[in-house]
């Protein structure tokens, strides 16, 4: 798995979840420097589409 980065403060981001909104699921993370937090798209749900 790719190590993600800060933008801000170019430390180390844990993963916090994952959502899904629409057919689209994401990632959460956060850095645990400045409490920054991002969404890195992962895929499509494919069971949404009919």
């Amino acid at each position: 798995m790719a190590e993600i980065k800060c933008k801000h403060c170019d430390e180390k981001m844990h993963k916090k979840g994952i959502i899904q909104s629409g057919n689209s699921k994401y990632e959460l993370y956060r850095c645990n420097e400045c409490g920054s937090e991002e969404m890195k798209a992962i895929g499509v749900n494919p069971k949404y589409h009919r």
